[in-house]
């Protein structure tokens, strides 16, 4: 049974990510357990904290096959999500396929957009040799604008990374944007799936991008207390999920997209299926802004919500892919809905991604679905890395990859401002 009139497969996947920029590659790197937390490259660090974050690797538009007239206007997270998108379109074998172009969308979590420091500087220079020691507005106006690119805005505007993608792929059908921080992957992945399901689109691309490794993200996460900042340890090492010595979330980058698809469809073109969207639901913790209420209530009712509407007992879940940042408040709120959504006797494998991934926000539960699609294909479950000292007496994967039948994955996200959703997928049947 699904929670959809229509039933919703997966026939494609794309990665761009701090482990690897191809499916094959970061799956192999969550089985290894092989961090993406390194030395930054993206900026000068100088003696600040931290020196490390999670970036994606030898990514360069080139190879990425971005439009080389539309990339003035692509910012980082933009980019990723083109390629992200290209990969899963290809790997889907939607190229050619004779897809309706009306009947094809795109749906994108996205983070907040991080303005270039070294653009802006420079029309801030301008605007402050030119009026002496003090602002001056209409200096900056007159001289500090046109230092500015002139199309800057279009690499800030959230919607377009969407856009970018959708006018290369030719995508007429519904299109949106979804920006509920690190819930928006799963947020547009559910939606998509809703949209399919009601029968206003055939096929949808779906995830989430996020690009925040910058000065001005480093500082601000820095400061609200939430970003490791350990100078004494390996980076591999700092990103501890569910551990009780964790120190922050490590801060990550990247893009997943998976491409949803009505089944009857999919039958008809001859798409090969991964794994099948089996529910969705979401919720909110109405409880604070920036800490989580302590129970995981939101979480605790998108688990509840999405396995009660896809007809899901709590015993049919193998794994938990399960969106612990390494905050301590949030790990715990986590756990803590995990164990009452599931009960001791019926707790299914827990994993956390972020411990290799790092924290990559909007882009973290759309890489855990292509982990969760991996793992009911290839039963496997990767382990989290780092755990040591658990916070809770409940079923973690750790220090290796589990071999195990995998039927049924649930893909968890949860995050600042209350936000929580939840993703049932499950082994494809004829």
């Amino acid at each position: 049974m699904t929670m959809f009139r229509r039933r919703v497969v997966v026939t494609g996947l794309g990665v761009v990510s701090p482990i690897g920029n191809d499916v094959t590659a970061f799956w192999s790197s969550l089985l290894d357990g092989r961090s993406g937390a390194a030395p930054i490259a993206a900026f000068p660090v100088g003696g600040a904290a931290p020196a490390y974050a999670a970036e994606v690797k030898g990514f360069t538009p080139e190879s990425a096959g971005l439009p080389r007239k539309r990339l003035k206007m692509m910012g980082r997270q933009a980019q990723l999500a083109f390629a992200a998108a290209s990969a899963a379109s290809l790997d889907a074998a939607l190229p050619g396929a004779g897809v309706l172009a009306t009947r094809l969308g795109m749906l994108l979590g996205v983070g907040m957009l991080n303005a270039d420091v070294d653009e802006f500087g420079r029309a801030f220079h301008a605007a402050s040799v030119a009026a002496g020691a003090d602002f001056d507005e209409v200096a900056f106006g007159r001289s500090g604008a046109p230092a500015l690119f002139p199309l800057w805005l279009l690499r800030h505007i959230p919607n377009l990374a969407a856009a970018h993608a959708a006018i290369a792929l030719d995508a007429q059908g519904p299109s949106n944007t979804i920006a509920t921080g690190c819930v928006a992957a799963a947020n547009a992945i559910g939606e998509a799936a809703r949209i399919i399901g009601r029968g206003e689109a055939d096929v949808i691309l779906a995830g989430g991008t996020d690009a925040r490794v910058s000065p001005l993200a480093t500082i601000r996460y820095r400061d609200l207390g939430w970003l490791a900042t350990r100078e004494d340890a390996e980076p591999a090492t700092v990103s501890a999920p569910f551990d009780e010595a964790a120190a922050g979330f490590v801060n990550g980058e990247g893009a997943g997209v998976v491409v949803l698809e009505a089944l009857e469809h999919a039958r008809a073109r001859g798409a090969h299926v991964h794994a099948e969207v089996a529910g969705y639901a979401a919720a909110n913790d109405a409880c604070g802004m920036l800490t989580p209420d302590r129970a995981g209530a939101a979480l605790h009712q998108a688990i509840s919500r999405c396995l009660d509407r896809a007809d899901i007992s709590r015993g049919a879940v193998d794994v938990v892919f399960a969106p612990a940042p390494s905050v301590a408040p949030f790990d715990r709120a986590t756990a803590a809905a995990l164990a009452s959504a599931f009960g001791g006797s019926h707790a299914p494998a827990i994993t956390a991604t972020r411990s290799l991934l790092g924290h990559t926000h909007a882009a973290s539960s759309a890489l855990d679905c292509v982990a969760a699609v991996k793992s009911i294909g290839d039963s496997r479950i990767p382990a989290t890395a780092n755990l040591r000292r658990p916070i809770a007496t409940l079923p973690f994967v750790t220090d290796a990859a589990r071999h195990a039948a995998i039927r049924t994955a649930l893909v968890g996200a949860y995050g600042f401002g209350g936000h929580a959703a939840a993703l049932a997928l499950r082994g494809y049947d004829q």
